[in-house]
């Protein structure tokens, strides 16, 4: 009986879906980010777009050490697509293409802004170092900073994505959610912002913010201690190698954020309470003073009963 029980297990575990095998939430991103974490949405963006290498399993950010040259050139060989398999071998291309004058020290303000800005932003500190929170803080702020027709987040192939009530999701080997009708596939290594990675909760919920990988252009994504993140140099986008199992030519949903029940809930009831007739108000309103008074005499009535009952048994004794 327990070999049958066992080999049940086994080929249910085959046949779980693989589209899950590579989800990473908000408590699955570094060792040492908490999910309370005041930038953490900052963090699984950037993450997301390959701006934030990933460099293997059980990866810590240290978010208050100074950002090196050498991280930072790591980073930006596997946005851009560069070759490599290591962040050692990304950093040395990204040297190569003069995204980094050196591999040593600390990187400044002025150097990002040169390999990723195309020196458009005005600085007030150009020469300071910073640390990973400080740099973290720094590309949100300009993530969709238009530098003459393209922003930071096209460079990787990528846009914002749709917003709005999740309807309806499609699950097995492919995951999906449905928003005003359309339905929109998650990627092979998508970043979830929410409180539960089960797609079925999601129904009902806000799609809060949400990033595409764009039609035509290869996914972003990380097999191993493959850093990753696609795109070109400089002016936009071109080939890149492609580390996740097949290229595809669809849109799909790179990172997702959504809003708990709870939240979605507040939210539809301030803007049906906003978009209500005076005449709805006012019998909301009274709808609600009417239960404040029901529950006053709910509790009058139970200290009444107490009563009764403690005079009953004393004077039964």
């Amino acid at each position: 009986m327990r070999k049958y029980l066992l080999l049940l297990l086994m080929s249910t575990l085959f046949m779980a879906p693989v589209a899950y095998a590579h989800t990473m939430d908000k408590s699955t991103l570094f060792t040492d980010v908490p999910e309370t974490a005041e930038n953490i949405q900052d963090i699984m963006v950037l993450h997301s777009i390959g701006l934030l290498g990933y460099n293997g399993k059980d990866m810590a950010l240290n978010p208050t050490d100074n950002l090196s040259r050498k991280d930072f050139a790591g980073w930006v060989g596997g946005f851009f697509g560069l070759e490599g398999a290591t962040v050692d071998e990304l950093a040395q291309a990204a040297q190569q293409e003069d995204y980094v004058s050196s591999l040593e020290g600390d990187i400044t303000y002025k150097e990002i802004n040169t390999a990723l800005f195309h020196h458009k932003l005005e600085l007030a500190n150009p020469d300071a170092t910073m640390t990973k929170d400080e740099y973290i803080a720094f590309l949100t702020e300009h993530l969709t900073f238009d530098m003459g027709g393209h922003t930071l987040i096209q460079m990787g192939g990528f846009a914002e994505g749709p917003t709005g009530t999740i309807e309806d999701v499609v699950t097995g080997d492919e995951t999906g959610i449905t928003i005003d009708g359309k339905t929109y596939m998650l990627s092979g290594h998508p970043r979830i912002y929410a409180d539960s990675t089960d797609v079925k909760s999601w129904v009902g919920q806000q799609l809060e913010r949400s990033i595409f990988t764009t039609a035509g252009d290869h996914h972003h994504g990380h097999d191993g201690g493959q850093e990753e993140g696609h795109g070109e140099h400089a002016d936009g986008h071109g080939d890149s190698q492609e580390h996740e199992a097949a290229p595809t030519n669809t849109a799909t949903l790179q990172y997702v954020q959504i809003s708990s029940s709870q939240v979605a809930n507040e939210d539809a009831k301030e803007v049906k309470s906003a978009d209500a007739t005076p005449r709805e108000q006012q019998t909301a309103t009274d709808d609600t003073t009417s239960n404040a008074s029901t529950m006053w005499m709910v509790a009058i009535l139970v200290v009444i009963a107490a009563i009764f009952a403690f005079v009953f048994v004393k004077r039964k004794k």
